[in-house]
């Protein structure tokens, strides 16, 4: 569904009376919610085949858009450089919310294991406190080993003890999971990275066929600087876009 209605999904990105450049037969190109456009999005490509879906519909949708504009002129009023831009920051506003979206999803996943981790730790911790609290002497002198090396240690119950209490808290200080925040942040922005230039590469190369096919001339080197720009301001609206609609980890 996501694949079939991208030319409703890029008008709603690209606002009222943006079908000039999303060519559409729609009879209601403007009629879907942002909001729910964005959420309906990040909830599909969360889901591999949906994911993929949305990638190659948008990707599809791209290169009809580029060819239909650039071997027909007439169909917007503007020049080759507003509708490249238009275009070219289309799609870096849709596979930009579906790559946050598995990133935001990777890491809300990591936070929780880690979160998960600590406070079982934390249970486990004041457990045992309770227990060697309670043990005295005689719990150690259990622990303890055999033979001389061992002789004296019930005795000293309150002092072994405590060592053993201070165990536990170096094992809560020491052993408690940090970071998995900075990891998974790290991890997603090399996999965020891969995508925004994949899809900079993509759009560069569909630009690059329509232009030859349809033998339209313009200088190689700056159209595939403004459309990088194009893409990669479309990547970055993204963020927002999705902050605006649904709740995000911090």
């Amino acid at each position: 569904m996501a694949a079939s209605y991208m030319p409703e999904i890029s008008c709603t990105f690209g606002g009222p009376k943006s079908e000039a450049v999303f060519l559409t037969h729609s009879d209601a190109p403007g009629g879907l919610n942002p909001g729910d456009v964005t959420r309906f999005l990040s909830a599909v490509s969360l889901d591999p085949s949906g994911r993929a879906a949305i990638v190659c519909g948008e990707s599809i949708y791209t290169g009809s858009l580029l060819e239909a504009h650039l071997s027909d002129p007439s169909l917007f009023d503007g020049d080759h450089k507003q509708v490249l831009e238009k275009i070219a920051g289309n799609a870096g506003i849709i596979e930009g919310i579906v790559g946050r979206s598995i990133a935001d999803a990777e890491i809300e996943k990591d936070v929780k294991a880690e979160d998960d981790f600590n406070d079982s730790l934390e249970a486990q911790g004041d457990f045992f406190n309770v227990v060697l609290s309670s043990m005295g002497g005689y719990g150690v002198a259990a622990v303890a080993p055999a033979g001389p090396a061992g002789a004296g240690v019930a005795g000293a119950g309150a002092f072994a003890t405590g060592v053993a209490s201070m165990a536990i808290k170096a094992l809560l200080d020491g052993k408690e999971m940090e970071g998995a925040l900075d990891a998974a942040v790290y991890r997603t922005g090399q996999d965020l990275s891969s995508s925004q230039e994949s899809v900079v590469q993509m759009t560069q190369w569909s630009v690059e066929e329509a232009l030859k096919r349809h033998h339209v001339d313009l200088p190689e080197q700056a159209t595939n600087s403004l459309v990088a720009d194009a893409v990669n301001a479309g990547w970055r609206a993204s963020d927002s876009i999705l902050s605006d609609h649904k709740k995000r980890p911090n």
